[in-house]
């Protein structure tokens, strides 16, 4: 509040005692000044007290008595102006002016600090709020029919300093304040009609308010007004006006000008304060604003500083003594600090002599010029050589790197190690409208790269945990993860690969996962990213679950934040007109699992396919995430910056129900069907109101009507100032824990239930050998969006092979997210596993490159061999609904065949391109809803008894 700077007595001519005095509105807001308590609380730390008038034109105003005779810097600063129910991206700001008075010992000097107008929202009722939060728009449907009024920011009140001279107030100095906002913003405005600030320096110039219409103008030095919504004159008393009549009598929407003259608002914003009050618009229009105020400086004072307008909030005075530089021969001096003395400036060329008073041309030595000379002439001769030197060593690794890659047996790929592989990739796509050249990747050397564990498997290969020599400039190790392509690997898989590491190497930002470099001369390939130890938000979240024998660490305010750090790495990408596609939980990583955790967007798996030349071609590999797409997209193929806003809202969530699917106990046709007939999802349990709404304003059927991140970002920003949203509890789940699902395999206890099983036996019927040719291409686009994960396949019929392949119809069961029942979603030794069960949500168009292309494909467990349907009820569970009633039930026949030899999770020597299948064997391993391969057209076979062994097909990782 005070800022005190003291150093001893004077003990010289040219040593000074500097002192500075700030005054505040001593914590006070609104229409009306301070009071004495608040600010003999506000200045309690201070070696200075102010007197606080009490009543009449005094009241609310500080004074203060001049320590000594000296000249002094007066600073003011304006109150700002409110801002306006739907035009608060900015306010007007109140001016700042400064100028030097002489001023006597025991002078009394009167300080009134402005308050700042207030502003229109929070709303003062339900239906205010609602406007607010723009959920109602009842002002600007029905302001000429209904008379409606509010929603405009007050006038901010002006800053005066003023003192009294044989029983008449003299204005020393006057900061003006800032015009209340509108309702709402003129888009017709620009920062070119803004006006300049103004101000007068001539005593018997006007000082009127300023004129009132519909809001308040703002109050002058000296003038009345007779409506209670109009700022008052400094002789008046100075109050803020309050809202007008109508938006009293409509809304009870009272928006009080600041203490300083501000004028009260209505649909319009009022005026600011000053010596002149700000006029304020004569018709109550929703998007004028009201004007500045008039600054003053009395023509006893030498301004220093031209009016600016810069405050963003109350209104401030600064007093200090200033500095007394007529003794120096240029009249400029400073304060040094180190010896408390004056020191008189000089210009340039001239130095300041021994007297510290007068400044002499300087005047350089012989010597000193031919040190100068020397010096400049050796750092020539060594810049020179050091740069032949350079030209020659990199002319000679060039002629290395081109003689190893003539050399090379991967040569004929050699379009993709060139200098733009954008040639062989989609023409409608770039990157800021030019090619992408490999030489922008920085390339690690691979004897800088250490491997330490395996993480995962990715969309290409093994993903590993790593170390880094020499990225931040030292001989330290980074910490790294490092994503790796498999040697044998087609020249598209190479193509995509160096495409997302073209793609994440184009973004720095704070909210996406960094990509530190490459090192691509030795296979394998690899791409270093930041290492992000906290793992995938979806994983995250259902780990910390509260349950009803163990209580969470999260709280409503952590999942705000976790939004909220995904949606600024949203708005990072809208803002470079990038479309991610997939935002979804399962593509967010976290920093740590700590409370310091950082979330991150951390893959562009969808954006990357956009960039192949094969990407608007029928066939091939595509896989749409449903549940996160609008209707526009996954019908139409549109997709815009508003396509993230609405997957952004489906984000949403799924953090605020920890880690459920989208869309629970729902198909992908289902969620078609639902969607574009306009249905949407319920709010997660406990989910706040405030937060569900930001769901629902992203899930807009038209595009144009979901809010930009900016928007959402400030919606966030309202839920965690919100203790009605951030005290909400999170739901209690009272199902198993994660550790029980991790490890108990629960085995059928009825011949209705499903073996949860692959079995190893050799099947005895020789139509089980090998599948039937499958169609080449899905017939259209339609039929690849039929529901393809967790539908279960009907028991074979008369004549068909049991464990055969089936042709696949359209069956109204019920349906599991991520597996056919709750005991068949984790192996019980903790494998890896290839498909991750999120993906239930994604259809698969066709699969594999080179193969046989599958119209349909189901998924279910499969089991040795296959009985009569048994007809039961599903029931819903953490992961969607049970699907396991009306499947096929085992036969005992194929375990009677004999003992099935073990054999471990073994990786199998032949894979497409790092897609690796596996192989599991029946001893207490459990298949995680593994899609059924259904070709159409079944062989009959003349035996059902035989034991049979399921084939079951992993979709690879996209």
């Amino acid at each position: 509040l005070q800022k005190v700077l003291l150093w001893g007595q004077p003990k010289s001519p040219f040593k000074v005692s500097l002192m500075t005095w700030w005054f505040t509105s001593c914590g006070a807001s609104g229409p009306r000044g301070p009071t004495q308590a608040q600010c003999d609380s506000a200045y309690r730390n201070t070696n200075f007290n102010v007197t606080v008038g009490k009543d009449g034109p005094y009241k609310g105003v500080q004074t203060w008595r001049v320590p000594a005779t000296n000249r002094y810097m007066i600073s003011a600063y304006g109150a700002a102006g409110g801002k306006g129910a739907k035009n608060h991206n900015k306010r007007s700001h109140g001016v700042f002016i400064s100028a030097i008075f002489p001023l006597e010992k025991g002078d009394i000097m009167y300080i009134l600090v402005g308050h700042q107008g207030e502003d229109a929202c929070p709303g003062r009722n339900p239906l205010t709020q609602k406007i607010c939060l723009g959920e109602s728009s009842v002002i600007e449907d029905e302001l000429t029919g209904e008379e409606w009024a509010g929603g405009g920011g007050g006038g901010g009140g002006a800053t005066y300093i003023y003192k009294m001279e044989g029983g008449v107030l003299v204005p020393l100095l006057i900061a003006a304040g800032g015009g209340g906002k509108a309702y709402l913003e003129d888009p017709e405005s620009s920062l070119d009609q803004i006006p300049l600030e103004q101000y007068e320096n001539d005593t018997v110039a006007s000082s009127s308010n300023g004129k009132t219409g519909a809001a308040g103008g703002g109050g002058g030095w000296k003038d009345s007004s007779s409506h209670l919504w109009a700022g008052k004159s400094l002789l008046e008393g100075a109050e803020g006006g309050s809202s007008c009549p109508q938006a009293l009598s409509k809304l009870s929407w009272a928006t009080f000008g600041g203490f300083g003259g501000g004028g009260g608002a209505c649909t319009a914003g009022g005026g600011g304060g000053g010596y002149r009050g700000g006029d304020a618009a004569l018709i109550d229009d929703i998007t004028a604003g009201g004007q500045d105020g008039i600054s003053f400086v009395n023509p006893m004072g030498e301004i220093f500083l031209h009016p600016l307008a810069a405050m963003e909030s109350h209104g401030e005075c600064e007093i200090k003594v200033q500095l007394n530089c007529g003794h120096c021969q240029t009249q400029s001096c400073k304060w040094d600090e180190d010896t408390q003395l004056i020191i008189c400036l000089c210009h340039n060329e001239e130095v300041l002599a021994s007297d510290n008073v007068t400044c002499t041309e300087g005047q350089l030595s012989l010597s000193l010029i031919l040190a100068v000379v020397a010096t400049i002439v050796v750092t020539v001769i060594v810049l020179t050589c050091a740069s032949l030197t350079l030209i020659y060593y990199r002319k000679k690794n060039q002629l290395h790197a081109v003689r190893l890659r003539l050399q090379s047996p991967e040569y004929k790929l050699s379009k993709i190690r060139s200098s733009t592989i954008m040639t062989d990739y989609n023409p409608n796509y770039c990157f800021a409208g030019k090619a992408a050249s490999l030489s922008e990747l920085n390339e690690v050397p691979r004897k800088n790269i250490t491997l330490l564990r395996a993480l995962g498997h990715g969309a290409f290969g093994e993903v590993y945990e790593g170390q880094v020599l020499g990225m931040n400039g030292e001989n330290t190790a980074m910490q790294v993860a490092i994503k790796t392509l498999p040697e044998i690997c087609s020249e598209q898989d190479e193509m995509d690969f160096l495409m997302e590491a073209l793609i994440m190497s184009k973004f720095s930002h704070q909210n996406i996962v960094r990509c530190i470099g490459v090192s691509l001369q030795i296979l394998p390939r690899c791409i270093l990213l930041e290492l992000m130890t906290g793992g995938d938000m979806k994983s995250f979240l259902r780990q910390n679950r509260p349950k009803t024998s163990q209580s969470s660490s999260l709280t409503m305010l952590e999942l705000l934040h976790v939004a909220r750090d995904i949606a600024f790495g949203c708005r990072y990408l809208e803002e470079n007109h990038f479309i991610h596609r997939d935002i979804a939980a399962r593509n967010c990583l976290l920093t740590c699992p700590g409370p310091d955790r950082v979330a991150k967007i951390g893959d562009f798996g969808m954006a990357r396919d956009i960039y192949r030349a094969s990407y608007y071609r029928k066939g091939g590999r595509a896989m749409l995430p449903v549940k996160w797409m609008p209707p526009e997209a996954f019908m139409e193929g549109i997709f815009t910056c508003k396509t993230d806003t609405w997957s952004f809202g489906v984000l949403l969530w799924e953090i605020f129900s920890l880690g459920y699917m989208p869309y629970p106990c729902k198909t992908n046709q289902e969620v078609l069907e639902f969607v574009t007939s306009g249905g949407r999802m319920n709010p997660p349990k406990s989910c706040p109101g405030p937060v569900y709404r930001i769901m629902t304003q992203c899930w807009q059927h038209c595009p144009e009507h979901r809010p930009n991140f900016s928007t959402i970002l400030e919606r966030i920003d309202y839920c965690t100032q919100d203790p009605d949203v951030i005290n909400t509890p999170l739901p209690v789940e009272y199902g198993p824990t994660v550790e029980e699902e991790l490890s108990t395999v629960i085995r059928p206890d009825t011949p209705g239930s499903l073996t949860p099983l692959l079995l190893g036996h050799t099947p005895h019927n020789p139509c089980l050998l090998r599948p039937q040719q499958l169609p080449q291409e899905v017939a259209s686009y339609r039929e690849a969006l039929e529901p393809c994960w967790a539908e279960p396949v009907p028991a074979p019929g008369p004549g068909v092979c049991p464990g055969a392949w089936l042709h696949p119809e359209p069956l109204n069961w019920p349906c599991s997210r991520d597996s056919s029942f709750s005991g068949s979603q984790r192996l019980k030794n903790k494998t890896k596993n290839l498909w991750n069960p999120t993906y239930g949500s994604w259809v698969l168009e066709s699969f594999g490159r080179g193969k046989a292309a599958l119209s349909h494909t189901k998924s279910m467990p499969l089991s040795s061999s296959y009985s009569t349907p048994q007809a039961g009820t599903p029931t819903c569970t953490d992961s969607g609904c049970d699907g396991s009633s009306g499947l096929p039930v085992p036969s005992t026949g194929g375990a009677s065949g004999g003992q099935a030899l073990g054999m471990d999770l073994a990786k199998l020597q032949s894979f497409p391109c790092g897609n690796v299948n596996y192989a599991y064997d029946e001893q207490s391993y459990e298949a995680e809803s593994l899609p059924l391969v259904v070709p159409k057209g079944p062989e009959p076979c003349p035996s059902n008894s035989a034991s049979t062994k399921g084939d079951a097909a992993l979709p690879g990782d996209r």
